[in-house]
């Protein structure tokens, strides 16, 4: 399953009483493992990964939890996506570039509306509801959850649109078993899942009035992770797997893919070709396995490693993702198959575990791969590739360049050009242009028709005025109200040579401080320089040296435990590329 509870799952059949006593938030390590988080803001568009945003929320009862642990992706129109987490559900506008709480009071939150999925409540799943009109810009999403204190599964509604998202007072399901995940067929059906015990529900209304049909008893003394749709189908996969040809009104069963059990399966837009993964904590290992008959078979293992793997993703019959982590070792990667799973190379290397994978539409001719993982202390990092993947039907442009990277002196201009294709099966029309900034587009004076595979070709000017770093955006304005847009980055500098953005002084922060015990100590780095960080007491004597290592940028994230140390006053000294930062540490027993 997509989510955190599903990495608390062990993988061994039978053992359903084992997870009796799992209704609490994913434990943090007694000692946290250095783990680095890179700076916000990267906007470099090209097909490798880049790191998006960190997101964060709390809550009143757990302060010291960030609990924006991943547990589920959902993906919507016109570029709209929404991840969720154990207590609030985070929205991108924009395909993925960035993401925003719908949580109205976020860290700790007090709004009325997701006060109700607070501690106790756990938000496990999220799934959007179809709709055919591809224009409409309102959202019903569901969201599966449990109670830990009742031991009861939830299944709400939130809608919204815009700025506004609310969560429904009403509970579309209250089921005495602990739901795990929710998929969405089409816009009336929801199926969700009590994984403990593989008790699957059904509802074809979505009224409070109906009751949900439940999977027969035969089913019970099983276990499922994950749940997903495609066409009519819907599998779901754990200790074995489960086929539905009927939007989950009747299902039959098939053994799992690997012995251990399956983790999370996805099949591309054809049906036939998917892909499975799974692994385990203790020995960690992971493993995907790929089919190309719907599931009645499977492959070997064609990608093997040593941590589990927690999620898949299939976007083409031919492009897929893997990936999976271990948290408390502050490890997370993600593999990419252009070949329907025959094959696999590693793309991202991250200190976070990666728990979620999906996509969101960019434009007509580009989406953002998104990979969402939780850090040691359950903060959530985003990371985005940038992809061409046109569509082949209806309206969809492309550009050929969608970043421009001006660097220019003070007074000079520098040109580039870019490239407009309609790559889809529709006539569009360019009608305009929109630009901001030190730059001037040289088009277009009237409305220019572009058929199915025509192309035009549009040249920006960059006269800097002034000496600096900017970055913004020009808008493709037609008839289509496809959108698409150019991101436009650059520097302004008298050597015309690119440089990357200035760094910030040198600080070092910790907390608590004062602290009786355990201290979490953070710093950023502009760039990779080599490091070190040590502890001194009031007489200069060096306590401990907790780095001495080359690191790379961003911000890095450790964990100090004094507890051995008397009370006192100690210094933690920290040097990188020349520059030098001290904080003051308080220790109180």
């Amino acid at each position: 399953m997509r989510s955190f509870v599903c990495a608390l799952i062990v993988l061994l059949f039978g053992l359903q009483s084992a997870f009796a006593g799992l209704t609490q938030i994913p434990r943090k390590p007694d000692v946290m493992p250095e783990f680095r988080v890179p700076r916000d803001g990267s906007r470099a568009l090209d097909e490798s990964w880049v790191y998006v945003q960190t997101l964060y929320d709390g809550a009143t009862s757990s302060p010291a939890y960030w609990n924006a642990v991943p547990v589920g992706f959902a993906k919507a129109n016109q570029g709209r996506a929404f991840i969720a987490s154990l207590h609030t559900v985070f929205r991108t506008l924009d395909g993925g570039r960035t993401w925003s709480n719908l949580d109205p009071s976020p860290a700790p939150s007090n709004s009325p509306s997701f006060n109700s999925l607070r501690d106790p409540i756990y938000i496990t799943d999220i799934a959007w509801r179809p709709v055919q009109r591809q224009e409409v810009s309102s959202d019903s999403l569901y969201l599966s959850a449990f109670n830990a204190q009742q031991d009861t599964g939830i299944v709400r509604l939130l809608r919204g649109a815009g700025n506004s998202y609310v969560v429904w007072a009403e509970t579309l399901l209250l089921a005495q078993r602990w739901l795990t995940t929710i998929a969405a067929p089409d816009s009336n059906t929801g199926v969700a899942i009590a994984g403990l015990d593989a008790r699957i529900f059904r509802n074809d209304s979505m009224q409070t009035s109906r009751t949900w049909d439940a999977l027969p008893e035969h089913f019970n003394g099983t276990w499922v992770k994950e749940i997903t749709v495609s066409g009519n189908f819907v599998y779901a996969v754990g200790s074995t797997q489960w086929l539905s040809l009927d939007r989950g009104y009747s299902w039959q069963t098939l053994p799992p893919a690997d012995p251990l059990g399956d983790s999370d399966i996805d099949f591309g837009p054809g049906g036939a070709r998917g892909i499975v993964g799974g692994g385990q904590d203790n020995p960690a290992s992971g493993w995907v396995r790929y089919t190309t008959d719907f599931g009645q078979t499977w492959s070997a293992r064609t990608l093997q490693t040593d941590i589990p793997i927690r999620t898949v993703l299939m976007i083409s019959d031919s492009l897929g993702y893997a990936a999976g982590g271990l948290a408390n070792d502050a490890i997370g990667r993600v593999w990419r198959t252009t070949d329907g799973g025959e094959t696999w190379q590693l793309q991202l290397e991250a200190d976070a575990e990666i728990t979620e994978l999906g996509y969101a539409r960019e434009s007509g001719g580009y989406i953002n791969v998104i990979a969402a993982g939780y850090y040691a202390d359950f903060r959530c990092g985003v990371w985005r590739s940038h992809v061409p993947y046109p569509d082949t039907i209806g309206a969809a442009m492309l550009l050929s360049q969608d970043t421009l990277r001006f660097y220019a002196a003070v007074g000079h201009s520098e040109p580039q050009q870019v490239s407009l294709k309609n790559v889809g099966s529709v006539d569009i029309t360019v009608t305009d242009w929109l630009d901001a900034g030190p730059f001037v587009i040289d088009c277009c004076s009237q409305d220019v028709l572009l058929q199915p595979g025509d192309s035009m070709i549009v040249s920006v000017t960059f006269a800097p005025g002034i000496d600096g770093e900017y970055q913004n955006s020009i808008r493709v304005l037609n008839d289509r109200n496809e959108f698409l847009e150019l991101n436009v980055l650059g520097s302004t500098l008298t050597d015309a040579s690119p440089r990357t953005t200035l760094p910030s002084e040198l600080s070092l922060k910790v907390s608590p401080n004062p602290g009786n015990a355990e201290f979490r100590l953070s710093y950023t780095l502009s760039k990779s320089s080599d490091v070190a960080l040590r502890i001194f007491d009031t007489t200069g004597r060096e306590v401990t040296t907790l780095v001495d290592a080359d690191r790379a940028g961003g911000e890095h994230v450790l964990q100090w435990n004094a507890s051995a140390l008397p009370s006192g006053v100690y210094f933690a000294a920290l040097r990188a590329d020349g520059a030098n930062a001290v904080a003051k540490l308080v220790l109180m027993k």
